[in-house]
């Protein structure tokens, strides 16, 4: 019988991460499998730029501050607590005025 290692990595504390990364953009992949990806964002006064996901959605969890996400159609501010899903194909963007840290999850399979 063949045993497999398995890794378990070290819990994130992500209360420290927008201490110790102050730059106005900063995400850390905390989990990723079959392209699917859990990351931690903190943006700072920040614009991304407009983009489009075509394999899947884009999903946003916002954990303190407010996310705007606008849309071609619309724009749709996000408080903490608040979730947020992007289908596939919607061209969007983010922007925070002040500060904000959230979870961004993509490469979701429709």
């Amino acid at each position: 019988m063949k045993t497999e290692t398995i890794t378990v990595r070290p819990p994130v504390d992500t209360r420290e991460l927008p201490r110790t990364h102050p730059e106005p953009w900063f995400a850390q992949t905390l989990a990723s499998h079959g392209g699917a990806n859990l990351k931690f964002r903190v943006m700072r006064g920040t614009v991304a730029d407009f983009h489009v996901h075509t394999s899947g959605p884009e999903c946003f969890f916002v954990l303190t501050g407010t996310v705007t996400i606008d849309l071609d159609s619309e724009s749709v501010t996000l408080n903490p607590g608040q979730f947020f899903e992007v289908p596939a194909g919607v061209r969007h963007r983010s922007r925070v005025e002040g500060e904000a840290t959230l979870l961004v999850f993509d490469g979701l399979a429709p």
